[in-house]
């Protein structure tokens, strides 16, 4: 008889602790949904008022393959200026005497269009002219996180960037 209650106890707690595990795992599920919709609202916040940071962790130039940077790079707009700090690897074609500034620079934005593709992505067209070049930034960020960035310029290959949101 006694090893009865134990079988009908020990079956009554697995119940009882698989009953509270499907508890937590809803709750963690939707605290998870809420933190993913408050990460969404403040990236989306942050590129509709246009002041945002784009930290950079892989390079892709247009010839040899990905560079994983060490260096924090980024991409910082803040209202109508941006902030390139970003490394280049690829082929000039013309540039001051040194190298110039390559990506390393402030600007004026000369023209910024930023379109929501779909309900999770958004893409932002920028040109900036300064006194080496013409550069021309196409940055797609997802509202969980994930950027990249790719940049014209008239006097340099092309290259591409993919990092995340400072948020």
């Amino acid at each position: 008889m006694e090893m009865r209650k134990i079988l009908i106890f020990t079956l009554l707690a697995l119940i009882a602790l698989s009953m509270s595990c499907c508890t937590v795992s809803e709750q963690t599920l939707q605290r998870r949904a809420e933190q993913r919709a408050q990460l969404s609202q403040t990236i989306r916040q942050q590129l509709d008022d246009r002041q945002y940071k784009v930290k950079v962790r892989q390079a892709y130039p247009m010839s040899g393959p990905p560079i994983v940077l060490s260096t924090t790079y980024y991409l910082h707009v803040v209202g109508d200026s941006i902030s390139s700090y970003l490394p280049y690897f690829g082929r000039a074609y013309s540039v001051p005497y040194g190298g110039g500034k390559g990506l390393n620079f402030e600007a004026t934005i000369s023209d910024y269009q930023q379109v929501w593709v779909d309900d999770h992505q958004a893409r932002i067209d920028i040109r900036v002219v300064n006194e080496e070049d013409d550069y021309q930034f196409t940055v797609e960020v997802y509202d969980n996180g994930p950027a990249y960035i790719r940049v014209l310029s008239r006097q340099r290959q092309s290259i591409s960037f993919s990092g995340e949101m400072d948020y």
